[in-house]
């Protein structure tokens, strides 16, 4: 015994020491991570070092990543963005649009310049949105500057709002129009023996094609060509607003984009200058010396004009924005594809979005509610947990308006469809009023790899909604009902919604997707207009006089100190451990099939608890990103 102990001994030790140096290590980590919590809380609240406008400034409004509505990026990631530096992967629009309001009456503020190197994506609603704001700035004397070495489509749309674009002699403008391409996986799913059953109501509701096609079909094709069409005539007009002639001449040149270059030879610069595209081609250096004959050069040795970065004038000028008001008009986001529960960042969670509703009918300051959608749709049951929240603001007495961005489709028109006024762009994505169920089964890929499935159940149905069975007839009867079923709600509820006609209603339904100047003909929409025609609107339905009332938004929770050590010392090791991996690489996953595919990405959301979505596949093709990243200084 005493030998097995002196054995023992050396080990026991041995490990002892080693579960020393690890508590150390531990309680080192949490010492570090709560210095640093407590330095990131600062930041949050304080927003870093104070800041002053200087006299006879340039305003650099330079959106990053997507110009979104709602900025849900991970509250943790943002604290990291701002704290390294890192531009952040989203911009809102109203950050923009207040930067240009604000500049506006702004004496220190001497111009605004557009730094869109940065920009990734952009919807037409957004470019609307910024394009009224230029306008408004513009009618106070003052001017807007863009300099740019490439200029993308989404980065051209802006910089076309301004009064004097540069654009680097090697550079060009790379505007292609807008396509829809999704990728078709008939053929593999075929290969892998996986057999898809699709339930469906709609001629147009061509979600399910990828998976059940190798190519699109003939309707989805005449459907997609006819809103493309009227997105591709709204993006010219928005281009044209400010520069004449750019309606006529951007199709002239992509008509026959190869021989102009040659005739260029090979200058794309040039080509866009004669084009009248752009109004001159100059260096960075060169545009910042002609910016600092107005303001004057900066002192800080980076050779740039005086300047103050948007974020930064934002802040600054934070507490220069006046009274509030006594009433206000609440503003809650749709945005993303709708999911069933809270939803995860770049998801629209229905039960979160349903709890602000509810929250607005219960604060006796909120007078009316904007409802903002931006969504393709997606779940059923979680579209119409928003819509009966709708309704439970419009039993508190107080009015509802729709306001449509960019896309409002499928389930975005589900949680619109029963406000008491309907706001959309003419290029807003809207209409698709479709419902479909998707079931896959893989028994015939696990019997190409020897296994097989076989058993007994109690009653007829139990088992059967197993993926590794093949579907049964009744299950397939029993779904289709139900996707049937919720189909005739839906064209119900439109026509009680919209004070339509049945039959007018099943005819403009069927899945397809309209524009919203196509809509506006046909009843699914009150009037054309952007979120400044939406706050009127519900302002004037809640008798609110200009001056009563502010527009506030439910504001995405920040992480408090201990979520952020939990970020640091728990989910570092969750993810190094492989406990987290699973979860971020189904986000990752997800992230990018819908890049592809709407459809596809449900495989990876929460999905409808009755397996029902309505949702439109109606993802446009995003332009090469190949913008350069030259800065006009070194504000941030």
């Amino acid at each position: 015994m005493n030998q097995a102990t002196r054995q023992q001994g050396p080990i026991r030790r041995t490990f002892g020491r080693i579960a020393a140096v690890f508590s150390f290590l531990y309680r080192a980590l949490f010492i570090l991570s709560l210095l640093f919590g407590l330095f990131l809380g600062w930041m949050l609240l304080t927003g870093g070092p104070s800041i002053k406008v200087e006299d006879n400034v340039g305003l650099v409004i330079a959106p990053t990543g997507a110009l979104v509505e709602h900025v849900d990026a991970d509250p943790v990631q943002q604290l990291m963005q701002r704290w390294t530096g890192e531009p952040p992967l989203q911009t809102s629009v109203a950050s923009v649009v207040e930067a240009f309001d604000r500049a506006r009456d702004d004496d220190r503020i001497a111009f605004v310049v557009l730094k869109l190197d940065e920009l990734r994506q952009a919807g037409l609603a957004s470019v609307d949105e910024v394009a009224r704001a230029a306008e408004r700035f513009r009618e106070s004397g003052k001017k807007v500057y863009v300099w740019a070495d490439m200029l993308t489509q989404p980065q051209y749309a802006l910089a076309a709002q301004a009064d004097d674009i540069a654009l680097d002699p090697f550079g060009g403008i790379w505007v292609e129009g807008f396509s829809v391409y999704p990728n078709y996986f008939a053929e593999l799913l075929d290969r892998l023996g996986i057999t898809v059953n699709v339930f469906r109501v709609g001629e147009y509701k061509s979600a399910v094609e990828p998976f059940i096609r190798n190519d699109m079909s003939e309707a989805a094709r005449s459907a997609n060509a006819a809103w493309l069409d009227d997105l591709w005539s709204a993006y010219l007009r928005r281009a044209s607003a400010v520069r004449d002639g750019v309606e006529q001449a951007l199709p002239a040149m992509l008509s026959d984009l190869p021989g102009r270059l040659d005739a260029a030879g090979g200058d794309m610069a040039t080509l866009a200058a004669d084009a009248g595209l752009v109004d001159r081609l100059e260096t960075l250096q060169d545009f910042r010396e002609r910016m600092g004959q107005d303001v004057g050069m900066a002192e800080n040795g980076h050779g740039s004009f005086r300047q103050i970065h948007y974020r930064s004038y934002l802040r600054a000028t934070e507490g220069e924005a006046g009274a509030a008001a006594t009433s206000t008009i609440a503003k809650i986001h749709v945005q993303g594809v709708i999911v069933d529960g809270f939803g995860e960042p770049g998801t629209a969670g229905g039960d979160i979005i349903a709890e602000q509703l509810l929250q607005a009918s219960r604060d006796d300051k909120v007078r009316a509610v904007i409802l903002r959608v931006d969504t393709p749709g997606g779940s059923v049951l979680a579209s119409e947990r928003i819509r009966r929240a709708v309704l439970e603001v419009q039993e508190a007495g107080k009015p509802v308006v729709a306001s449509m961005a960019s896309q409002a489709a499928s389930g975005g028109y589900w949680v619109s469809m029963d406000a008491d006024d309907i706001v959309a762009y003419d290029a807003t994505i809207t209409g698709s009023i479709g419902v479909f169920g998707l079931w896959m089964s893989v028994d015939e890929g696990l019997e190409k790899i020897g296994v097989t499935t076989d058993g007994v159940g109690t009653t007829p149905l139990a088992g059967k909604l197993r993926p590794d069975r093949p579907l049964d007839d009744r299950l397939g009867r029993i779904f289709q009902s139900g996707v049937e079923h919720a189909y005739d709600t839906f064209i119900e509820r439109v026509a009680e919604g919209r004070d339509l006609p049945l039959d007018a209603v099943r005819r403009i339904a069927e899945g397809r997707v309209w524009s919203g100047a196509q809509a506006l003909e046909r009843g699914l929409v009150d009037r054309l207009g952007g979120l400044d025609t939406a706050v009127a609107r519900a302002a004037e339905l809640a008798g609110l006089a200009e001056g009563e009332y502010r527009v506030t938004s439910p504001t995405t929770p920040q992480p408090r100190l201990m979520d952020a050590l939990q970020f640091w010392s728990g989910r570092a090791f969750a993810a190094l451990s492989g406990t987290g991996l699973d979860a971020w690489l189904a986000r990752w996953t997800r992230s990018h099939l819908e890049g592809q595919t709407r459809a596809a990405s449900l495989a990876l959301v929460p999905a409808d608890p009755r397996g029902l979505y309505a949702l439109c596949d109606c993802q446009l093709e995003r332009a090469t990103p190949i913008a350069g990243r030259h800065a006009f200084g070194a504000a941030h």
